[in-house]
């Protein structure tokens, strides 16, 4: 579908550049009263040639973001999709003893990479734009890695790549720390 859409975008751009030369090159001539025999006359636009130029740089200025930014949905990895909930689970537990013992249970043991994936996925749907990438990057890397391997994989600049993952530090959701002449970056782990 990606491939379409930007091949449409690449006609509708094709057309507005036809339309803007043609309107461009198709000036009105008008000369005034007090030349002489018209050797100064002066080239205007129409109000329908300007509303031409005026579509036209609209539409190619849409077609090349189309061109430029648009991407295909890419659908989560299974590992990173939320477990289902079961409301019946609850209803398994008869008597206050039992509910204390299960939520006990399920405080002190170690999180599952299920429960971890659930817990980076709602991480991720709570990030937006660059921290989303970066997240999912260092998600993809085994929860943790190099800046400067950070800066190769989501092909954006060292002061880019350093002012994301100062948002991430700041939201709580990675640790930083030094590591020779770069910085290793950890997915946090759930308190």
């Amino acid at each position: 579908m990606s491939k379409w859409v930007k091949i449409a975008a690449g006609i509708i751009a094709a057309v507005a550049v036809v339309l803007l030369v043609y309107a461009l090159l198709t000036p009105e001539d008008t000369t005034d009263s007090t030349d002489h025999m018209g050797m100064n006359g002066h080239m205007i636009y129409s109000s329908s040639n300007v509303g031409i130029i005026a579509i036209a740089i609209v539409l190619i200025v849409g077609a090349v973001m189309v061109v430029a930014l648009w991407n295909e949905y890419e659908p989560l990895p299974s590992n990173m999709v939320p477990p289902p909930t079961h409301p019946e689970r609850m209803t398994e537990v008869a008597n206050k003893s039992e509910l204390h013992a299960a939520v006990t249970k399920e405080m002190t043991c170690i999180p599952s990479e299920e429960e971890a994936a659930s817990k980076n996925y709602l991480v991720l749907r709570l990030l937006t734009g660059d921290e989303r990438t970066m997240f999912k990057s260092i998600m993809d890397s085994g929860g943790e890695a190099l800046q400067k391997d950070l800066i190769t994989r989501t092909k954006m600049s060292n002061a880019k790549v350093s002012r994301v993952l100062d948002r991430l530090l700041q939201k709580g959701v990675i640790t930083k720390e030094r590591f020779g002449a770069t910085n290793k970056v950890t997915i946090k782990p759930e308190p």
